[in-house]
Formats: C-alpha cells, sequence, structure tokens
C-alpha cells in the first residue's frame, strides 16, 4: 500500500541520514516529501514539529528523530509505527465556505 512520506528536515547529519535510510526502504508506490523547515514553518506548525527530523505518514504517524527500527516498507512496520508514534494533534483544515 502506497504511503505519503514527509519529513521535515534541516539538511542536518542526522537528517540526511533518515531521509537516506527512507529513500532505501521505501517502496515505488510510497511518495516522498522532504521539507526544508525554514522554508515550511507553517506546515511544520500544522503538525506541531519541535524537532528534525520529524517524519509525518499519512497524516498518522508522528516520529521525531530516528525510528526505533529500519524502515522497510511493510505493513508491519507502519503497524509498528503506527502503535508507537501516533499523530496525536489535530490537523486543522482550511475553512471551506462553499
Amino acid at each position: 500500500m502506497p504511503h505519503k512520506i514527509e519529513v521535515f528536515s534541516a539538511n542536518c547529519p542526522l537528517c540526511n541520514k533518515v531521509v537516506d535510510e527512507i529513500e532505501a526502504g521505501k517502496c515505488a508506490g510510497c511518495q516522498l516529501i522532504v521539507h526544508n523547515l525554514s522554508e515550511n514553518l507553517e506546515l511544520a506548525r500544522n503538525y506541531s514539529v519541535r524537532v528534525v527530523p520529524t517524519i509525518i505518514i499519512d497524516g498518522e504517524i508522528k516520529i521525531e528523530g530516528q525510528p526505533d527500527i529500519p524502515f522497510v516498507c511493510s505493513d508491519e512496520t507502519y503497524a509498528h509505527f503506527k502503535e508507537r508514534y501516533p499523530l496525536t494533534i489535530q490537523l486543522t483544515r482550511p475553512y471551506d465556505d462553499s
């Protein structure tokens, strides 16, 4: 199942290592987006990003720093991440007045 993986980065050595590990472990269907923190402050605030790297997966998982297991695209990995690193904020959507 393809996933949307967003990484907030400051191009630090740990950020680059995490991005490289995700790139190596993700499947072809997964979308990896790397956000430069200083250029995406509003989006970072929406996710309550406090440290880099921060990984957001499908808007449901939030990993601050390096994951505790290697990043491999599998149902088991995502189940582990979802249990261990749930995204606990409510994302706000722009008001639609239509």
